[in-house]
């Protein structure tokens, strides 16, 4: 919420305050989407775990539009890429493993999650949830179809239950969760 009101102040400020305060919103960001990797629950039938990364990526989008919310992801993803510890409890480096579709899908649906908000979804819990939505398709098309290829090819039930069924119940929470937060700052703004 501090951040938010930050941000609404800010516009009237000089060059360098609102360069200071994006560089600490941008902080903050990355910050957050680290402390929601390390939220892992490990299922044993699959190697992509439950984390709270897609709740930040809903919630970031959601609050600070398109820009703000692709550069936060892509800051992220480039500390992981470098070795900061920063991914999915704890990991750090990039390589083409089953999880690297849902991260590259984190970075296509922070900017299209942002853009919907930066349109008004994020003025009503209905039409931010449904944006929060339209990322988590993006998340899930790019994560499974990279898992494919990890998996027998063919059998998509396996493929469906090791990268799609087992997430959705939690992506539902963390979505309503994350409109319902836009939506009552977007209010109290």
């Amino acid at each position: 919420m501090f951040i938010t009101k930050t941000l609404a102040t800010v516009e009237n400020q000089s060059t360098h305050a609102r360069i200071a305060a994006e560089l600490a919103v941008f902080a903050a960001g990355v910050l957050l989407v680290t402390a929601l990797a390390r939220l892992v629950i490990r299922l044993p039938w699959t190697p992509v775990p439950i984390t709270g990364q897609t709740f930040g990526v809903a919630l970031m989008a959601l609050l600070w539009g398109r820009n703000r919310a692709a550069a936060v992801i892509a800051g992220y993803i480039g500390l992981g890429a470098l070795g900061a510890p920063v991914l999915a409890g704890g990991a750090s480096g990039l390589a083409f493993g089953p999880t690297l579709g849902y991260i590259g899908g984190m970075l296509l649906a922070a900017p299209l999650v942002g853009w919907l908000a930066d349109r008004g979804a994020a003025r009503s819990f209905f039409t931010a949830f449904g944006a929060a939505v339209c990322g988590s398709v993006v998340i899930f098309t790019c994560g499974v179809f990279v898992l494919s290829h990890y998996l027998p090819h063919g059998n998509t039930a396996a493929l469906l239950g090791a990268g799609l069924w087992p997430f959705l119940p939690g992506d539902f929470a963390k979505n309503i969760i994350a409109a319902s937060i836009a939506t009552r700052l977007n209010k109290s703004n």
